[in-house]
């Protein structure tokens, strides 16, 4: 791999920004995590403490159906013909979110599951312990595809990944994906040099993720307060290291090939 990534940050509504950018090339991967409409609120677990900023997190559900039919037909509109979309959802407003998708001309690929082991503790009903992955394409006929292992399932676990041991997360932002989880999907659906779109960036992971990957990357933000975290996570302005370009999940594949 020997493309060094070009990587932005461009702050603003991702439904007025993305097409913009799109104008000048074409994404051959987005990669959205968008708010889940659960109301945060500054009582739930660590995001009370006050090195966490809350985003707006308030939907009702026709709110958020609406809200997810706009940014999902921009995300359209801003790959190129041969392109792919990963949609990362909790289960409480994913009713919403496929019912967005069928007014689009996306083909859904896989409705693939993460599965995590640290779920906040509940007394009264099972734990929540998984997201929801969405992997749509523009075109089912034409599409990058490139398994990471040769039986590779549509549940993805990594048993020693937790947010406790997760040497990429930092304070500041309350929903971090691993970078082992983005890095799979962006190794997966684009090739070195292809542009990747970060949309609701949050912490920066998913650049980060491209950037270790030699894809480039633009991110999209609406909150500029979580500019110093996102230059943070994903080492702007700094070159990666030579032990950094090895990829996260190479390193959790050659302890399942051991």
């Amino acid at each position: 791999m020997n493309h060094e990534s070009k990587y932005q940050l461009v702050f603003g509504d991702v439904n007025e920004t993305l097409l913009l950018v799109a104008k000048d090339r074409f994404f051959d991967l987005i990669i959205a995590d968008p708010p889940f409409g659960i109301s945060f609120s500054k009582s739930s677990h660590e995001y009370g403490a006050s090195d966490y900023h809350l985003y707006k997190d308030d939907f009702t559900p026709e709110n958020y159906y609406e809200f997810s039919k706009k940014w999902i037909s921009n995300c359209y509109n801003a790959l190129n013909p041969t392109g792919s979309l990963y949609i990362i959802s909790g289960w409480t407003n994913l009713q919403y979110i496929l019912n967005a998708v069928e007014t689009t001309e996306f083909h859904m690929l896989n409705h693939a599951i993460w599965h995590f082991s640290w779920g906040v503790y509940t007394k009264r009903r099972f734990v929540t312990s998984h997201y929801h992955i969405l992997l749509l394409v523009k075109n089912p006929k034409k599409y990058q595809f490139v398994k990471q292992k040769h039986y590779d399932e549509d549940v993805f676990f990594w048993k020693e990944y937790n947010r406790g041991n997760d040497p990429h997360r930092i304070k500041g932002h309350p929903c971090q994906l691993p970078i082992v989880l983005l890095e799979k999907l962006i190794l997966t659906s684009s090739s070195v040099g292809d542009l990747v779109g970060d949309v609701f960036s949050g912490s920066g992971g998913t650049i980060l993720a491209a950037r270790r990957t030699g894809r480039d990357v633009i991110g999209f933000e609406l909150r500029e307060e979580y500019k110093t975290i996102i230059e943070e996570k994903a080492l702007f302005g700094k070159k990666l290291e030579k032990e950094s370009v090895t990829t996260t999940l190479d390193k959790f594949l050659d302890k399942e090939d051991s």
